[in-house]
């Protein structure tokens, strides 16, 4: 039986590699997976030590992928606890919430609030008051000049 916490800190991990790779910035894994008081504006998984974080960003790694016709018939799909936790987080340290996520053997995909400004692949979630984007971490990044710290 796979540990989840285990498999969580694992996703975290590739994913803090994946963003260096993409950023080039020192990102690392919040100490207690996020657990702090929010005094220590350390809040969600990941964040570049040193630096003032724009965003509070969320790392979920899941088995299957939720982003099907689930969404508009359960009655909280699971993206949507992930992208509560993730604005829940983000207002306890005053940053804007992020939410990085993969399912098993998938690519890295990112939910986010700022509306896209390029040309590129990516979703419109409207549910239950929630709204929000999804697209190809990478892809994202790369058409979007994404800054993560002031």
């Amino acid at each position: 039986m796979v540990d989840p916490r285990a498999k969580g800190a694992r996703v975290e991990t590739d994913i803090k590699k994946k963003l260096i790779e993409l950023t080039g910035l020192a990102w690392e894994r919040v100490p207690g997976s996020g657990a702090l008081d929010p005094k220590h504006l350390l809040k969600a998984d990941l964040y570049i030590p040193g630096e003032w974080n724009i965003y509070a960003v969320e790392v979920k790694g899941y088995k299957d992928d939720h982003i099907n016709s689930g969404l508009l018939t359960h009655k909280t799909p699971q993206i949507i606890e992930f992208w509560e936790q993730a604005v829940r987080q983000g207002i306890q340290v005053n940053k804007k919430p992020l939410l990085i996520y993969k399912f098993d053997r998938s690519k890295i995909f990112v939910a986010f609030e700022d509306k896209p400004t390029k040309d590129y692949r990516y979703l419109f979630v409207s549910i239950d008051g929630w709204e929000f984007y999804i697209a190809l971490l990478d892809e994202w990044i790369l058409n979007e000049n994404v800054q993560f710290i002031k």
